[in-house]
């Protein structure tokens, strides 16, 4: 079994196509970080995150370590998701203890982390990160230890309530892979997607319709997906309605 952490998952993004200048300046920060580093496009970073968690899940089993997959992969009755909380003080003392750094440093640490990943979580998805309706389980290692903490996620991934994925649902998963990567590359274009509509109802074939402002517009879009491998023959419907009539 796989195990995709932040890491991982980059590797992943950069075999699709992503530059690693791009992966470079995308994090998970709210949007005054995108305006300071890509420009008006934090909408790329959400495409790419959810086009990898997507592919790896269709790929194989595996573990993902966060990256909205509670979210993205919360329809499908084969992933299993489980939240993993520490409380704020015990975080505080691993770092004064095992990373020897200072009080104050190490609360601003934890508090920052935690600021970060709740209000990214707020802005892509538009929901609390600690919504306990999120996860399939949710343990505390405060009193959990983590020997006791593994036995029983094996156990329950094990059990007949988590079912496997079949190929209905990594047929799905491939598609919505897909449906990201063309959003991620007409964004990176400068292509603005909020006119178009992307729909892609089976592995490797989509349908791209709506209105662009000219002519050279409609004809980037389909040259990018002309580029994308994994389509076959895209059913294209783009249509020029210029701004000034």
């Amino acid at each position: 079994m796989d195990l995709h952490d932040d890491k991982t998952l980059r590797e992943a993004a950069v075999r699709q196509g992503v530059t690693k200048e791009h992966l470079d300046a995308m994090k998970e920060q709210v949007p005054g970080f995108f305006d300071r580093h890509m420009g008006s496009l934090p909408e790329v970073y959400l495409d790419v995150l959810q086009r990898v968690v997507y592919q790896v899940s269709s790929d194989n089993n595996g573990v993902i370590v966060g990256h909205g997959s509670q979210v993205l992969l919360r329809d499908f009755a084969c992933a299993l998701h489980i939240r993993i909380i520490t409380p704020a003080e015990k975080r505080v003392r691993y770092f004064i203890e095992e990373k020897g750094l200072e009080e104050e440093q190490a609360r601003k640490i934890v508090s920052t982390k935690d600021e970060e990943a709740r209000d990214f979580f707020r802005y892509a998805f538009k929901m609390d990160i600690n919504d306990p309706l999120l996860y399939d389980l949710v343990i505390n290692t405060d009193k959990i230890s983590i020997e006791t903490a593994v036995s029983h996620i094996i156990q329950l991934a094990q059990s007949n309530d988590i079912a496997e994925c079949n190929i209905g649902a990594l047929a799905i998963m491939k598609c919505r892979a897909l449906e990201m990567k063309i959003h991620a590359m007409l964004a990176q274009m400068d292509i603005i997607t909020r006119g178009i509509k992307i729909e892609v109802d089976e592995p490797g074939k989509a349908h791209v319709h709506g209105v662009v402002n000219d002519e050279i517009e409609r004809r980037k879009i389909v040259n990018a997906l002309a580029a994308i491998s994994e389509l076959k023959d895209p059913k294209v419907n783009i249509y020029v309605a210029p701004l000034d009539g």
